[in-house]
């Protein structure tokens, strides 16, 4: 069951988004895959475009955080469906909802082999520069922590991709998961406290490309960059970076001026 949260207005960058959205629900249906969304109050014509869809099951929540939205979507596909392996993607990766990945990623999980698959991206060519640049900083830090400062590059994650598949054995790091800052780590955290415990990450290689007209439409958005430098700062401090911790806890919150 692939689990994901939603939350589009009527802005440029949201139109973009809940079009790619609309594509990952509808591939997934295809596939016979099924979803469960959380929405945070998207403009009615996209909730009305996926209600139409048999394959999800929709809750639209207003008050719900970042990280509650993704424990609710998770805890709602464990009771409604209870298949064996669960998989939180960010709903603007449509190209990653195929036959061929899909069955890629869950192998590993299939043969028994692994308990949590982290799926990595052969190439970052179509992600915008400074976010290419700043996702690599980041997997290279966090796999860092999660298996020691010695990690070789075989063995970094691609944490920053988004994308989480796991067993029942790893759901409850997820559904039970909680802290300070409780927005994007609610998902890269619960790797690092079950890798802890003993559980077994995979990183897997899929072709994906990041979608051209996302890309286009972030291109030139401050907004956007400052949010992308905010990620990898919180995260980083949630997930026990030093360096970030003490900067954050100082209350220095404009990091952007490291990345000058």
């Amino acid at each position: 069951t692939i689990f994901t949260t939603t939350f589009y207005k009527d802005d440029p960058v949201s139109q973009v988004r809940e079009k790619l959205a609309v594509k990952l629900l509808e591939n997934a249906n295809e596939l016979g895959v099924k979803v469960v969304v959380v929405d945070g109050g998207s403009n009615e014509s996209f909730l009305e475009r996926i209600k139409l869809l048999p394959n999800v099951s929709l809750v639209v929540d207003p008050t719900v955080t970042m990280g509650e939205s993704r424990r609710e979507a998770l805890g709602k596909a464990v009771v409604e469906f209870h298949t064996p392996f669960y998989m939180w993607v960010e709903p603007e990766k449509d190209r990653l909802i195929t036959s061929e990945s899909l069955t890629e990623m869950l192998f590993p999980l299939r043969e028994g082999v692994t308990d949590i698959v982290v799926p990595k991206r052969k190439s970052m060519e179509t992600l915008p520069p400074f976010q290419a640049n700043l996702e690599q900083r980041a997997n290279k830090r966090a796999s860092e922590i999660t298996f020691g400062e010695d990690v070789g590059d075989s063995e970094v994650l691609d944490m920053w991709f988004g994308p989480k598949l796991f067993n029942e054995s790893a759901v409850p790091y997820f559904t039970e998961y909680h802290s300070k800052l409780d927005k994007w780590d609610a998902v890269l955290k619960p790797v690092i406290n079950a890798h802890s415990d003993g559980k077994r990450l995979a990183g897997v290689e899929v072709d994906y490309e990041y979608d051209p007209s996302q890309s286009e439409s972030e291109k030139g958005d401050r907004e956007m960059k400052k949010k992308r430098i905010e990620q990898y700062a919180t995260i980083l401090a949630e997930m026990g970076d030093s360096f970030w911790k003490r900067k954050i806890e100082a209350g220095e919150t404009n990091v952007r001026k490291f990345f000058k």
